[in-house]
């Protein structure tokens, strides 16, 4: 039989480990899985980016471009500066869009995000995203409502919002539907403010798309085919920043005001 002191040695050091799991990992793990669930609710607004969140959001950004996109030209960045309350809407034809235009913008925002982006990874999405100063939009239709409201209360408190009004990114290079969102958010926050808001078109052009056939996939392996493809997609993207559109010039009606932003962004391809 083994001796008596190693086993009683070993069982010491199994209760400590233990202890130590107990006392110091289980409590970080639960905060960390309430606040993946709270920040994947639709609707749920996080607190605005700390100095530290925005600064590690654009180390993170530089990152991914410099992996997936390369050379980043913009044109326009004037119309960026743009005073009182701004809704950003560029179109959305790659995943590493979010982050060119926080390279881009230079400065912190909010970012409305698909669920999918929050529940990436069983939730570790949520752990990135939503101090960064994104929040959850669920994209099926009829529920996109707490979202639609929570965007309001960004442009209402004076921050600079991005959204994309095709809701997911198109990986063949075409302009997909274009949600009503954009253009009630920005009537909501106007008429909360009482005073206009400014909606900035955005277009992005990459150097290089796959074929249409990508739609074949679901959204997830048009991703993975992309990312793991980077070393033939990679031929950077040009970006074209169109002057602000008021909500006062929108048509009454969401329908020819979202078709007046999309074309209004269309114009802006440079191809």
């Amino acid at each position: 039989m083994p001796p008596l002191a190693p086993m009683l040695f070993e069982l010491a050091g199994a209760i400590a480990l233990g202890w130590l799991i107990l006392r110091y990992l289980i409590p970080p793990l639960r905060r960390a899985f309430a606040y993946s669930k709270l920040a994947s609710t639709c609707g749920y607004l996080p607190d605005p980016p700390t100095p530290g969140a925005v600064r590690f959001l654009r180390r993170f950004a530089r990152f991914v471009c410099f992996i997936q996109v390369g050379r980043i030209e913009v044109v326009g960045r004037e119309n960026l500066d743009h005073q009182g309350p701004v809704l950003v809407a560029p179109n959305h034809p790659h995943y590493a869009d979010p982050g060119v235009m926080v390279l881009v913008l230079n400065c912190p925002a909010r970012y409305m995000a698909a669920r999918g982006v929050f529940r990436f990874g069983f939730g570790a999405g949520a752990l990135l995203a939503g101090p960064c100063g994104a929040f959850c939009a669920d994209l099926t239709p009829g529920k996109g409502g707490p979202a639609r409201e929570a965007a309001v209360r960004v442009l209402a408190s004076g921050q600079k919002l991005v959204m994309f009004p095709e809701g997911w990114a198109y990986l063949d290079g075409q302009l997909g539907p274009f949600k009503k969102g954009a253009v009630r958010i920005a009537r909501e926050a106007a008429s909360q403010l009482g005073k206009p808001v400014s909606i900035v078109p955005v277009h992005l052009r990459y150097g290089r798309y796959p074929g249409s056939w990508i739609k074949k996939l679901t959204p997830p392996l048009e991703y993975l085919f992309v990312f793991l493809n980077s070393w033939y997609y990679r031929r950077g993207v040009t970006v074209v920043i169109g002057q602000p559109i008021s909500s006062n010039d929108l048509p009454a009606d969401d329908s020819e005001a979202t078709e007046l932003l999309k074309q209004r962004i269309v114009a802006l391809d440079r191809q």
